[in-house]
């Protein structure tokens, strides 16, 4: 049986309802990261996060530097 090709209208559906479901997921991690903003800020641990964040990058970094010279 052969496949109907999907009319423009069709098309223009799904496209819509992804950029919808984008946007309600774009709205999420919004809330979760002003969550946590206020979390640190709430425990004073701001700076104490922000030093294991650039540690953590940093070993990435340096991880990533040392596999691609493997490849």
């Amino acid at each position: 049986m052969k496949k109907k090709k999907p009319t423009n209208k069709q098309i223009e559906t799904v496209i819509s309802n992804i950029i919808q479901q984008l946007q309600v997921i774009e709205q999420k991690v919004n809330a979760l990261d002003n969550l946590i903003g206020l979390y640190f800020e709430w425990k004073k641990d701001t700076d104490k996060f922000n030093k294991f964040v650039q540690g953590r990058l940093k070993e990435l970094q340096d991880k990533n530097k040392t596999g691609d010279k493997q490849k």
